[in-house]
């Protein structure tokens, strides 16, 4: 009778010796690895880990997380994970089950910055390969997704605080920020269907000229107006796109630059920027006036003086240059 009770005992212990003996079995190397946002596999992410550091029992390893997973009613948690070498497989599978990864960056864009800016913040702040951010953002694969037809992402990428993972892929950031931006636009666009292509290249002009969000839908309604009479929109952040030097009388007279809104007619090719909501807001329900002039006041109220006429437009722009000499 003793024997049987032993040889149960027996029994039990040993799976239980096993797997005790799999857990603490220990990886040969460090490991750093990224889980992406838009990957959920398990054994991808396991299969990662083992080809930097070998895993002793890949299978196992592979086996206990998604049980874990499953009796914990998680999903597996984007983010970069760090192992120190002779890591054991169980301190592996713990941490993938409670997504213990490194903390994510707060990056801020704000509104009106460009691709090339989030790209250059990008590599700063999260050690994102700036050209392969930029390669996403012009490539004609990732605009079909999208369902874009401006030659870039350009004003499709939705300016806000996002917590990213450090040396995430740039398509990850890209199509984190491009999701937010459809959300966003989904939202505004409400129950009245517009032409997003020309809407977004409207409120990124717009962001780009107003200093102050209480001037959005009154600068917004002076394009409105300019492009309802058929007159070009004259607005010089178009000029300004992709260049930080000043405006040249030979720049304002050259043909060859489609985004020249002093030559050509109608919007600029697609947006000069990335603009926030409230710009996109404006854009599609601008102000209703009569105005088709403004210009800046020049001083700290950092806002416009608008005219209905070009005989009123000179005039604020000779106040404007009067305050601009003041000390």
């Amino acid at each position: 009778m003793m024997r049987l009770r032993y040889a149960a005992i027996a029994l039990t212990l040993l799976p239980l010796a096993a797997i005790a003996l799999l857990c603490f079995r220990s990886v040969s190397g460090p490991v750093t690895m990224i889980i992406e946002r838009s990957q959920s596999s398990v054994a991808r992410a396991v299969d990662d880990i083992d080809a930097i550091a070998h895993l002793p029992d890949h299978w196992f390893v592979q086996g206990a997380v998604k049980l874990g997973l499953r009796v914990s009613g998680k999903n597996l948690i984007p983010g970069r994970y760090s192992f120190s070498a002779n890591t054991t497989q169980l301190h592996i599978i713990i941490t993938l089950v409670r997504g213990q990864r490194e903390p994510l960056v707060k990056v801020t864009f704000p509104e009106g910055f460009t691709i090339y800016q989030i790209a250059s913040r990008l590599k700063q702040r999260t050690s994102v390969d700036s050209a392969s951010f930029i390669t996403w953002c012009l490539s004609s694969s990732t605009r079909h997704t999208y369902n874009i037809t401006s030659p870039t992402m350009e004003g499709y990428l939705m300016p806000a605080t996002y917590h990213l993972i450090e040396g995430e892929s740039p398509a990850s950031v890209g199509a984190m920020m491009a999701d937010q931006a459809l959300r966003v636009w989904q939202d505004i666009q409400g129950s009245s269907p517009a032409k997003r292509d020309s809407i977004v290249t409207l409120a990124s002009i717009v962001q780009k000229e107003a200093a102050r969000n209480d001037e959005l839908e009154m600068i917004a309604g002076v394009y409105a107006n300019r492009l309802r009479r058929g007159m070009r929109l004259e607005a010089d952040p178009t000029l300004q796109y992709g260049r930080d030097l000043a405006i040249t009388r030979q720049d304002l007279a050259d043909e060859t630059n489609l985004y020249n809104t002093y030559r050509h007619d109608g919007l600029p090719p697609g947006p000069i920027c990335n603009p926030g909501k409230m710009a996109l807001h404006a854009a599609i329900t601008p102000q209703q006036h009569d105005y088709v002039f403004f210009v800046a006041r020049g001083d700290r109220t950092m806002g416009h003086r608008f005219s209905r006429t070009y005989g009123e437009h000179q005039q604020n722009v000779q106040l404007y240059r009067a305050t601009k000499k003041q000390p």
